[in-house]
């Protein structure tokens, strides 16, 4: 049988936050801030619009393929990937060696910045 890659990493949780946002960690270590305002602009949404405790009642699927709030209302975790801001990241989530080539250019850039601020306060 053959093995299926996943386009999107699945959900380990979500917390609603203030303000229609939802706080959403996936799997891989990736924390993601997503607003909600777009999609309740869609009819839909709308249940979501005028019940703050609906809203407040969000959690992952327990297979990690979305956000579900009922029977009727559900996010898909591509959507929240895409369109998600990043909050804080493990480098481990970008796989073997990937985190430690992160921190070094990590590194290497604020040497960078440090060196040029330094020679700009040197000259005269």
């Amino acid at each position: 049988m053959p093995v299926i890659a996943r386009a999107y990493p699945l959900i380990a949780d979500v917390a609603a936050q203030p303000n229609k946002r939802l706080l959403v960690r996936f799997r891989n270590g990736v924390r993601k801030l997503y607003d909600c305002k777009r999609i309740l602009a869609l009819p839909a949404f709308e249940p979501l619009r005028s019940d703050e405790a609906l809203f407040r009642s969000a959690h992952a699927d327990k297979h990690g393929y979305g956000v579900i709030w009922n029977d009727e209302l559900d996010l898909a975790e591509s959507e929240v990937w895409i369109g998600g801001q990043v909050v804080r990241e493990k480098p481990e989530a970008y796989g073997s060696g990937m985190g430690k080539k992160l921190a070094r250019a990590s590194g290497a850039a604020k040497r960078e910045r440090r060196d040029r601020t330094t020679t700009d306060m040197k000259a005269p």
